[in-house]
């Protein structure tokens, strides 16, 4: 019996041990990157409107119109509120101008289609 204690003692040790780093994955996965991921998007690049639901819509460095997921991942968008339409194209798209000055329009594949003289 005496030479059982230690040994269960050890166990028990070695229990709380595991248990103790099992809690604090479980509290690390709590914490989401989606925080992380906003926070790092934070004051990067502009805010230029929102989308019908009221999500922030920012122009990205190459000019790509963005909100981001409750992931934190980038979801484009054509449209938003806040957008600078001025005009539109034979086919009815909305021609936007982009911060400077430049006027464009998306075509089917996503791409902006930049417009001379509108």
């Amino acid at each position: 019996m005496k030479k059982l204690l230690p040994l269960l003692v050890l166990i028990a040790a070695l229990l709380a041990v595991q248990s103790g780093a099992t809690a604090q994955k479980k509290a690390a996965k709590g914490k989401t990157a989606t925080t992380a991921a906003k926070d790092d998007r934070k004051n990067v690049d502009p805010a230029v409107g929102t989308t019908a639901d009221g999500k922030t819509v920012y122009e990205g460095s190459k000019g790509g119109h963005y909100y981001l997921s409750d992931k934190g991942d980038k979801v484009y968008v054509k449209d938003f509120v806040g957008a600078k339409i001025v005009g539109k194209t034979k086919d009815g798209q909305n021609i936007f101008e982009g911060p400077k000055g430049g006027k464009f329009y998306y075509n089917a594949k996503g791409d902006k289609i930049y417009v001379k003289g509108k």
